[in-house]
């Protein structure tokens, strides 16, 4: 039998609670520890998720032995210090999206990672689905012929009001870093880096509310994308034009469906991606990576690797630099 993979959830919040579902209901699977840095926080956690372990992030790091992962869901500008003190004590890391609030911050977790000889992934979920895969494996097919552009929006106003933290500097808000992630993940993981990079949008309090974003590649092939955390906005989906047809991918970032359109015939074939019986949450492809990659002793994924992480990076930091805002 695989070995069961023991987990601890860092970061206690939203996310971490839909972690913790998912991760239970992957096989060969066990949330053994809850950290925060309030203890209390974590004594109510672990009692109302039946979590053994409830635990300051220096007790996790002095009890390594407790774990075989930790995942990190603090808010996106608490995401080193944890990260960097779990390296140093050896435990396997995941950490949320985005990644770090610069590439500064990003390029030390890795340093540390590398240092301590230690796995460390960012939890871009994305990534793994299949949904993405089968994008990625169609158009390396040639079928659909080369890419012309593509356009996408991830607008999520309507899940975050005016008190949202995407709003306060100070736990680091920013369309891009919370939504902004996703088309550029994308359009790295189909396109790779683009030559030309043009950014605008909404500014408020030092936090960018929206942004609109052109990457522009080799032969003229031009991205677009809309990202928005403002109010009362909604609309989400990934369109990909190519030479025999197009790709439509609604709600790209969870990948339930892909649309395919053959310009020739005119036919539309729909792909499922999940959400079949016992695929409760597309976060179980990404946890069962990472268990793989425990289970091997691995320091890096071959998926989500480190220089992918830096590169994407690089793109947030260069999409916020010219709204003006600065991590």
């Amino acid at each position: 039998m695989e070995k069961t993979v023991r987990w601890a959830v860092c970061g206690l919040g939203k996310i971490s609670r839909r972690m913790v579902k998912a991760l239970r209901a992957v096989e060969g699977t066990e949330v053994v520890a809850c950290v925060s840095s309030d203890k209390a926080r974590a004594q109510r956690y672990g009692e109302k998720y039946g979590i053994a372990h409830r635990l300051t992030y220096d007790e996790l790091a002095a009890n390594p032995s407790l774990v075989d992962a930790v995942y990190i869901a603090t808010h996106m500008n608490a995401h080193a210090k944890p990260c960097i003190l779990f390296l140093r004590a050896k435990i396997p890391v995941l950490c949320e999206k985005s990644f770090a609030v610069s590439v500064a911050e990003a390029e030390s977790m890795i340093a540390a990672a590398k240092e301590n000889d230690t796995l460390l992934m960012e939890a871009m979920w994305t990534r793994f689905l299949p949904a993405s895969l089968y994008v990625q494996k169609l158009l390396k097919s040639g079928v659909l012929g080369a890419v012309k552009s593509a356009d996408a929006k991830f607008e999520v106003g309507l899940g975050h009001g005016p008190k949202s933290r995407v709003f306060h500097r100070a736990v680091g808000g920013s369309s891009l870093l919370d939504v902004g992630i996703y088309p550029t993940t994308y359009t790295h993981m189909l396109l790779g880096n683009p030559e030309k990079i043009v950014s605008d949008g909404r500014v408020k309090n030092g936090v960018d509310t929206s942004c609109n974003t052109r990457f522009t590649y080799p032969g003229g092939v031009a991205v677009t994308f809309r990202v928005s955390t403002e109010f009362l906005s909604w609309s989400e989906y990934y369109t990909i034009e190519c030479e025999k047809g197009s790709i439509r991918v609604p709600a790209f970032y969870d990948g339930r469906k892909v649309i395919v359109k053959y310009a020739e015939t005119g036919r539309k074939e729909v792909v499922k991606g999940y959400g079949r019986r016992g695929k409760p949450d597309g976060f179980i492809y990404e946890i069962a990576h990472f268990n793989d990659l425990v289970r091997a002793g691995a320091k890096e994924s071959l998926v989500m690797t480190h220089a992918v992480t830096l590169e994407v990076m690089r793109l947030l930091e260069e999409q916020m630099k010219q709204l003006g805002v600065n991590y």
